[in-house]
């Protein structure tokens, strides 16, 4: 189990939101942007190093500096997911960090709870998941790393993830938002 300190989160917030029609991250839940509820969630917890990847010039960045974390820009989301998890590797190889948390910023309903136990879950990689299939949140060890830099498009770390322990957690706080439907469904829970 790494210590929190010894843990770097990193939160991707560069997508494009295409199929959403709109920043789906500025979108409004619950009085707040939908893209800084984990960003509120993971400041109260004691990482050694928060950041997070946001498209270039985003309305988001000065709202997760807000929160202490160190933001990147990527100027080109259009390479997919993998880009943004290159992005933030790239930071943190600098550091003494043994493992790297990836949490997605349109999936706004990660308690602190299931973040405590994929910490507290063992060695290897662990992944969150709510009916068998590996997903973010997920905590990757620093021996992994170069293999996240070798990931390409928009699956991210999909083809680690196939031997990493699972944490279980409910259905609707691992739901991620990718179209306007599914915050008008979350709003009418």
């Amino acid at each position: 189990m790494p210590d929190y300190a010894e843990v770097v989160v990193a939160v991707l917030a560069a997508g494009q939101g295409r199929r959403f029609g709109s920043d789906k991250l500025m979108a409004d839940l619950n009085g707040c942007p939908m893209g800084l509820h984990v960003a509120e969630m993971l400041s109260k917890m004691r990482f050694g190093w928060r950041l997070a990847v946001c498209g270039k010039g985003a309305a988001l960045l000065q709202h997760f500096s807000d929160y202490g974390f160190a933001t990147i820009e990527n100027a080109a989301p259009e390479k997919g997911q993998s880009h943004s998890l290159h992005l933030a590797v790239q930071a943190v190889q600098a550091t003494d960090a043994t493992a790297l948390l990836v949490v997605l910023a349109d999936m706004p309903f990660v308690t602190e709870r299931h973040i405590q136990k994929l910490l507290s879950a063992g060695e290897g990689i662990i992944a969150s998941t709510s009916g068998g299939r590996p997903m973010p949140p997920t905590l990757f060890p620093r021996e992994v790393w170069p293999q996240l830099l070798a990931t390409t498009g928009d699956a991210g770390a999909r083809d680690l993830l196939r031997h990493a322990s699972l944490i279980h957690a409910p259905a609707f706080e691992l739901r991620d938002i990718d179209v306007a439907a599914d915050l008008r469904e979350t709003r009418e829970q």
